[in-house]
């Protein structure tokens, strides 16, 4: 019995272990993959030791190495690498396979070359291959990436980076160059440059999102970086990642309104009314809006087809803040855009929330004529109209007057009529002759008596 129990305590302790490893290498393993067409690269990291794995049609690379490579100045050598660390070079190609390890032993360089299973010497072939293989190596990895950047920016500036940037196929690499290049002091000229050519040659809209997220501050420090700043954006698809950019800008506190204004044409490159209109509503959340970026905000919502969409940012406007007239009249054009009597009958719900003027009862009972088909949903509006109890002997009789233009039913006509009955009879007679004209339009003789009985 305690040999079984001593065993079981062992398999669970090993378990333990095993398992405790597992989750240590998970941890400190990261890898990358990018493909396009012939061209794939795979990259991991673990324990300090960075693996890379490309394939270029017939050609298959394999490199791992540890430490820093220090390379010559026409990187067509390697001259160091750091005590304790390596490189391993192999490559496949057409059959043939060759192989280069370069290590630092106790501080001392040694290169070795071999062809198949057989070491050839380092010094005459194995030197003008690794001259001839490098540059393209570099170009496919981040090896010595940090020191590259250094000497082609001390040696050409901004443009002389950007130039072997585009010489890279993996977009990852070219995101790590540009990082790299975005640490140094750059002029408004080679941010432009930087910007353009982040929206320019990387094609993947996950690296170009990450670096427009990464130094926001920089980027939109005037009027030449935002311009170069949207045109890098446009270049994105996914409307999922335009929408992390800009919430990433929302976010700042430091952006201007001007700035804001100016980075809201991004968003015409979005086409999900769902992107859209959560990024809308985010900039009404987070932001306190002047009225020419309200008024730019109501006029983006005419780029939502889902009425659904469009209304919940019309209804988030007017709890935001009083519209200032240019935004009201971009507000009432957008409304009239919305085809569904249900969300058109919400708005102007929320509109009758507020005390009604002259104009903006006009402006509602407008709005209702125009837009509203069903005699449902105008009764729904007329009768909540009834019950705020505020209104003016003529606005009594404009609303009448408006209900019996629009509603043919007898049923709902009546009921909006008699919803209004009690502050009929508590006005002059020229508010009663309105309702009678008006109750005449009721054509059934049951609802007709109905509505009259309700007025003294």
């Amino acid at each position: 019995m305690r040999t079984i129990l001593f065993i079981q305590k062992a398999i669970f302790t090993t378990v333990l272990t095993l398992t405790f490893l597992c989750m240590q290498n998970m941890s400190a393993q990261t890898s990358v993959k990018t493909k396009t067409n012939n061209f794939s690269i795979s990259s991991t990291s673990k324990k300090g030791v960075r693996t890379y794995h490309v394939k270029n049609g017939q050609k298959d690379f394999r490199i791992e190495y540890e430490g820093d490579i220090t390379l010559s100045n026409d990187d067509r050598d390697i001259v160091g690498v750091s005590r304790g660390g390596f490189i391993e070079i192999k490559k496949s190609s057409f059959g043939t396979k060759r192989r280069i390890l370069i290590h630092n032993e106790s501080g001392t360089l040694v290169k070795k070359y071999f062809v198949g299973w057989s070491e050839k010497p380092y010094n005459t072939a194995g030197r003008k291959w690794l001259a001839d293989i490098l540059p393209e190596i570099l170009r496919t990895t981040t090896i010595a990436a940090k020191s590259r950047v250094d000497r082609f920016y001390r040696n050409g500036g901004a443009s002389n980076v950007l130039a072997e940037v585009s010489k890279m196929k993996s977009d990852f690499v070219k995101s790590a160059y540009i990082k790299l290049l975005l640490k140094k002091n750059l002029s408004t000229n080679d941010m432009v440059k930087t910007i353009q050519s982040t929206g320019k040659y990387i094609k993947s809209d996950h690296y170009v999102s990450q670096i427009l997220k990464s130094n926001q501050k920089a980027f939109l420090k005037n009027d030449r970086t935002i311009t170069a700043y949207i045109n890098a954006t446009k270049s994105i698809d996914s409307d999922h990642y335009i929408t992390s950019v800009l919430k990433k800008v929302i976010e700042d506190s430091s952006i201007s309104d001007k700035q804001l204004g100016s980075l809201l044409e991004i968003t015409k490159g979005i086409n999900s009314d769902h992107y859209l209109s959560q990024l809308l509503k985010s900039i009404m959340d987070n932001r306190m809006l002047n009225d020419d970026n309200m008024a730019k905000i109501l006029s983006l919502t005419k780029d939502i087809k889902s009425d659904h969409y469009k209304t919940s940012i019309l209804k988030k406007a007017l709890k935001s803040k009083k519209l200032s007239a240019k935004a009201y009249a971009q507000f009432l054009s957008s409304v009239k855009d919305i085809k569904s009597d249900h969300y058109i009958s919400t708005i102007i719900t929320e509109l009758l929330k507020n005390k009604l003027d002259r104009t903006s009862l006009d402006t509602v009972l407008e709005m209702m004529e125009e837009t509203i088909h069903s005699d449902h949903y105008l009764t729904t509006i007329y009768t909540k109209m009834a019950s705020k109890n505020a209104l003016s002997e003529s606005q009594l009789i404009t609303v009448m007057q408006s209900a019996g233009k629009t509603i043919n039913s007898s049923h709902y006509l009546t009921k909006v009529l008699t919803s209004f009955a009690k502050q009929v009879n508590r006005s002059s007679e020229k508010v009663k002759s309105v309702y009678r004209k008006e109750a005449k339009n009721i054509k059934s003789d049951t609802y007709y008596g109905r509505a009259m009985k309700a007025l003294n």
